[in-house]
């Protein structure tokens, strides 16, 4: 996880960042290569199941909450990823929600 990419292009603050990899910690326990699901599939999904990046409208039109399945090494896992995002296309705002599976 790049923490200053996500710090510098969407605003998430140093605590949250720590948040993040606590969560990650305790699901992983080591620091493999965790990434969203490539552009190539992340909007799809194994047949009959959810999309690996799955976006929803929230708050009529004013934010959109956006459900993740993380990858690591290059391969789907577990742990889904819920952030919501707001504001315009060139100037995103993302607010971490949690972790779960």
């Amino acid at each position: 996880m790049d923490k200053h990419l996500l710090g510098s292009t969407f605003g998430v603050t140093e605590p949250i960042l720590d948040e993040i990899c606590e969560s990650l910690d305790d699901y992983f326990g080591r620091k493999p290569s965790i990434s969203l699901a490539p552009i190539e599939v992340a909007f799809s999904g194994k047949k009959g199941s959810r999309p690996y990046i799955d976006l929803f409208e929230m708050d009529d039109g004013q934010s959109w909450g956006a459900e993740c399945i993380l990858w690591v090494d290059g391969k789907a896992q577990e742990p889904i990823l819920h952030v919501e995002l707001s504001g315009k296309s060139d100037d995103l705002n993302l607010k971490y929600k949690y972790i779960d599976s």
